[in-house]
């Protein structure tokens, strides 16, 4: 088998050699365009998935932002409420502490004991019950 030997081979160009050329043509031509059509199909296939996916993806984290602007917000409020009861704690002691109590009711209400005799000079800052 030399390249001599081909070139004697000759195909023959008759109607049904023509007919079965044009129906193995036609016979590649659908082939070819099912797998085009299956290629379109898979490609729509995974851009829909990944267009899904995606869409659940940015609403997640959309989602997680807020919740994390939800927690920052409500650690804030603790800390205000946590320092506003350590300030409460602070005047409950002071409370239950005679000398402090006396002082607060002297200056805050004007009050005496039974026999004293309380100034109020202009400079004072204790205001008039009164006017409470």
């Amino acid at each position: 088998m030399t390249n001599g030997s081909r070139s004697k081979i000759k195909q023959l160009d008759n109607d049904y050699s023509r007919q079965v050329a044009s129906d193995y043509q036609g016979q590649k031509q659908r082939v070819a365009q099912v797998r085009r059509r299956r290629f379109v199909l898979i490609v729509a296939v995974f851009g829909a998935l990944m267009l899904l996916f995606g869409y659940q993806l940015i609403n997640t984290r959309v989602s997680l932002h807020q919740v994390n602007r939800e927690v920052a917000t409500s650690q804030v409020k603790l800390k205000r409420a946590q320092q506003k009861n350590g300030q409460l704690e602070t005047q409950i002691k002071q409370l239950n502490n005679k000398d402090y109590l006396q002082k607060l009711l002297r200056s805050k209400y004007d009050y005496t004991k039974s026999g004293e005799t309380v100034y109020s000079l202009p400079n004072d800052n204790a205001a008039d019950v009164t006017a409470n």
